[in-house]
């Protein structure tokens, strides 16, 4: 009976440790918003196998990263709770947008785009040296939300989304058009599925391995339309065809996004070169808040967080779990060689650490303590 129990608990402990997690808003602290690192693959990098599975293992530590670092902005706004930055392109003219979105007991959705203004002189097509597009800020509304990740997201869990919106613009080519209205308008269906479950690893910014997260796979594919009008009527085929453009030109992109738990932004994003999901071309991995497998983990707090990461300024906000006593800090840099130290000044749960005006634009660590205690440690990366 003694060796009956001590197998139960062993198969518990097993089963308990490679669980699937399910993601709904208990999955995401109360603010999302903040700066993500990232880092994109190289074109010659090789890729590890990446097929559905339970309880699967990715290790995305072995692909080549760029020496580039990539940063995603998730900025304030006014109507929702956050706006992710990105770059759009309109014919091989790009503009950027603030992506609408919020977090609700339905999913993580998406309603629209907040445009900012940007011009561009088109003479090199044209020869009219001051022929230009224009493409006014705006605020462009889906006919629908967009669903990112509808909740319970879970093993088998399925979603999808239709919409459709409008992106304004202007073209002037002398002597026939003057800042003359155009519409690009875009028919949208996206199909998502949760094809596994299991870990990932990935690299961080200086090379090291992270901790494997627990994550979903999420299978995605995204198919626009693009229809052209301009000035109330059909765009005529000469403009389109100058501005490398095909009335009702249909795109599709295949993807697999995974996602792990208080992160919007995927722990890593896989293109695909078709609907077989069989040859990636282009990965990017979420490089920040990593649990760095050469320094000590989290042991009990995982409430920390620390902001803005990356760090522009001399001081960050750390916020804490509601657990009194004395708290005190360390940091240290990326091989663990001590740098500072001192007493958090708390006020209620959040205290201001500042930081040595002198520290070179890298990743550091910083080591919480309560009552001399560890409790967690946070990776921060200087970014001025």
């Amino acid at each position: 009976m003694k060796n009956i129990v001590c197998l139960f608990t062993c198969l518990f402990v097993i089963t308990a440790a490679h669980a699937q997690i399910t993601l709904d808003t208990s999955a995401y602290p109360a603010s999302v918003t903040g700066t993500d690192s990232l880092m994109a693959t190289t074109v010659s990098s090789s890729f590890p196998s990446l097929v559905p599975a339970t309880d699967g293992i990715w290790d995305m530590s072995t692909v080549t990263d760029s020496a580039t670092i990539l940063y995603a902005y998730r900025v304030p706004t006014t109507t929702y709770q956050f706006a992710d930055s990105n770059f759009y392109n309109f014919s091989s003219f790009s503009y950027q947008g603030n992506v609408q979105s919020s977090i609700v007991i339905a999913g993580i959705m998406e309603y629209g785009i907040t445009i900012q203004k940007v011009g561009y002189n088109i003479s090199t097509i044209t020869s009219g040296m001051t022929d230009s597009i224009i493409i006014p800020a705006q605020d462009t509304l889906y006919s629908s939300p967009r669903t990112l990740i509808a909740f319970p997201a879970t093993y088998h869990s399925s979603w999808s989304s239709a919409y459709t919106f409008d992106l304004k613009y202007q073209v002037s080519i002398s002597p026939v058009y003057d800042h003359t209205p155009g519409v690009v308008r875009r028919y949208v269906i996206e199909k998502d599925s949760v094809t596994g479950w299991g870990k990932m690893r990935v690299k961080d910014m200086a090379g090291s391995l992270s901790s494997w997260f627990n994550v979903l796979q999420v299978q995605t594919t995204i198919t626009g339309t693009d229809s052209f009008f301009l000035n109330g009527a059909v765009a005529p085929g000469t403009l389109l065809s100058d501005l490398g453009l095909v009335q009702g030109q249909t795109d599709t992109t295949y993807e697999q996004n995974y996602y792990r738990k208080e992160e919007v932004t995927p722990f890593a994003n896989v293109k695909y070169a078709n609907a077989a999901f069989i040859t990636p071309v282009k990965a990017t991995t979420h490089v920040q808040r990593l649990d760095n497998v050469g320094v000590s983990n989290i042991t009990g707090n995982p409430d920390v967080r620390i902001y803005p990461n990356p760090v522009t300024g001399n001081s960050v906000t750390v916020e804490l779990p509601a657990i009194g006593g004395l708290w005190t800090y360390e940091l240290t840099d990326i091989i663990g060689k001590k740098i500072t130290s001192g007493v958090l000044e708390t006020n209620s749960t959040h205290a201001q650490l500042s930081l040595p005006s002198s520290l070179s634009p890298g990743v550091y660590y910083v080591k919480l303590y309560n009552g001399g205690k560890q409790t967690c440690v946070r990776p921060i990366e200087i970014a001025k």
